[in-house]
């Protein structure tokens, strides 16, 4: 595409925060051209006015009234590549400010801004029903690879054509029962703490009190309110 556009610049992948669009930029197809418009708006904070789309034609506008914010781009001959034929990438600061501040002050709901990283989190790291999926094999590899360790996972089953539930879990290392036996008080205490996730349940630790009357953890294990 470089020696076929030699009055363009092709568009390069960019990390999401340093997206920047200028004129001339050849884009593979429409879709490749749209996904970066969508990430670009989301990157910048603001919305768009959609004047034309159609096979040959994108046309768009900050939706913001006074903010001159504009992109125009087209087909190219050969029916598949898109390219900028316009773009002006800075808004008018301060229009923006004045149509958005009493709005931002009123509405903005912090509970928004934690269910936009909550779901970035699980496409990055995966879901906790994937993770609790994953207790099993973690148990037998602690078995395996720490001889002496106490790992047990439990699950109910419904019937038979229902996949079983996680239900609840304990794990103790060999290192940490080894430390209570033989360097705490022969006192244990239980501590519990509510789990705050999607699937709740209760988080119990069994504890000792070391030589420096410090608490030392040898146990611990999750009990689920909600199956998983």
């Amino acid at each position: 595409m470089d020696k076929t556009y030699k009055n363009g610049k092709v568009w390069r992948h960019c990390e999401f925060g340093s997206i920047t669009l200028e004129p001339w930029l050849v884009f593979l197809d429409k879709q490749s051209f749209t996904e970066v418009i969508k990430n670009f708006c989301v990157q910048e904070g603001f919305g768009v006015f959609l004047e034309k789309s159609d096979p040959q034609r994108f046309i768009a506008r900050c939706a913001i009234d006074g903010c001159n914010w504009r992109i125009h781009a087209s087909t190219m001959p050969d029916k598949t590549s898109a390219v900028t034929y316009s773009s002006q990438s800075r808004h008018s600061s301060r229009v923006f400010a004045k149509n958005m501040y009493g709005k931002v002050q009123n509405s903005c709901e912090k509970r928004l801004f934690y269910k936009v990283k909550a779901v970035s989190k699980e496409m990055i790291h995966g879901g906790f029903g994937e993770a609790y999926s994953l207790l099993p094999r973690y148990a037998e590899m602690v078995k395996e690879t720490n001889p002496g360790s106490y790992a047990l996972v439990t699950w109910t089953q419904l019937s038979a054509n229902v996949q079983p539930r996680f239900k609840a879990c304990f794990f103790s290392f060999a290192a940490q029962v080894r430390g209570f036996l033989r360097g705490c008080r022969p006192i244990i205490g239980i501590d519990g703490a509510h789990l705050s996730g999607y699937y709740k349940g209760i988080l119990l630790t069994a504890v000792g009190i070391d030589g420096n009357n410090e608490i030392f953890v040898f146990a611990y294990g999750i009990s689920k309110h909600r199956e998983c």
